[in-house]
């Protein structure tokens, strides 16, 4: 015989699932000891509904699989638009942001107007952020992380996230500038003073408030100097003085100034 208690708790966990007409049904069959049982569901709904079970577990891999199993068996499913995103989403989750990345910015393309667009736009922005790597190495990852926060800011003004957004912009443009300036540093220690002054003209044309640009120039103008183009050192030393008011370098700058106007002479 049916153990009662057992049965109530089925019924009850029946009734979470069923609709309003179902739930008379349910207490009746429950009196008479009769069990209800849901059709089992297959195909693309049930690969979706175990994705997203492993997902809710934690178990990212195997939900990937089944997410791709979606998106592979049935490419005209309904399931696809959130399988596509619970894909790029098990991967996110995994580390595997790279990988992720393509998939957020697939799913923006095909599905421009869906609610979660801004989501997968703003996680694959911050794929590429998490993929940065220190800055003497390539930057690839910092441009793409910029260029698509960037599109998220114009796009979505106002969003939640627009704040969060806005600060990543600005410490990945910093990032860049960084990187720009490391390479004209390099070249200035390497008494390379031509290919020092084309990459600090670079770094300040691109990002001209940059927070390097009173040692940019003070390097340029070093350059100048090493190359005996005195005049020009002179005129970028008085930019330095005249942009860079009260700063370090403007003091730097006018003591090396005064040095080219009032040469020792020799004793």
């Amino acid at each position: 015989m049916n153990n009662p208690r057992e049965e109530k708790d089925a019924a009850t966990r029946r009734r979470a699932r069923l609709p309003l007409a179902a739930l008379v049904l349910a207490a009746l069959l429950t009196q008479s000891c009769v069990s209800l049982k849901e059709p089992e569901k297959s195909g693309p709904a049930a690969n979706f509904d175990d994705a997203n079970l492993f997902f809710a577990q934690g178990k990212y891999d195997a939900a990937q699989r089944y997410y791709t199993k979606v998106l592979d068996e049935a490419p005209d499913s309904p399931y696809r638009v959130h399988a596509l995103l619970g894909s790029a989403d098990s991967y996110y989750m995994q580390g595997d942001y790279i990988v992720a990345a393509p998939l957020y910015a697939r799913f923006v393309e095909l599905y421009p107007l869906d609610d979660r667009t801004p989501d997968a736009l703003f996680y694959g922005g911050m794929s590429y952020f998490n993929d940065m790597v220190r800055v003497s190495k390539d930057q690839g990852s910092t441009k793409k992380a910029l260029d698509i926060f960037a599109r998220f800011s114009e796009k979505y003004p106002g969003n939640p996230a627009e704040p969060f957004v806005k600060e990543k912009i600005s410490f990945l443009t910093d990032r860049l500038a960084e990187k720009m300036f490391t390479v004209a540093k390099y070249y200035f220690d390497l008494n390379a003073y031509g290919s020092c002054i084309g990459r600090v003209d670079d770094l300040l044309e691109k990002y001209p408030d940059t927070r390097f640009k009173g040692e940019a120039l003070f390097m340029k103008a070093k350059s100048y100097a090493g190359e005996e183009a005195y005049e020009k050192a002179k005129k970028t030393y008085e930019r330095i003085v005249s942009e860079l008011s009260g700063t370090e370098f403007a003091r730097r700058a006018q003591s090396e100034l005064d040095a080219l106007n009032n040469p020792r002479r020799p004793g």
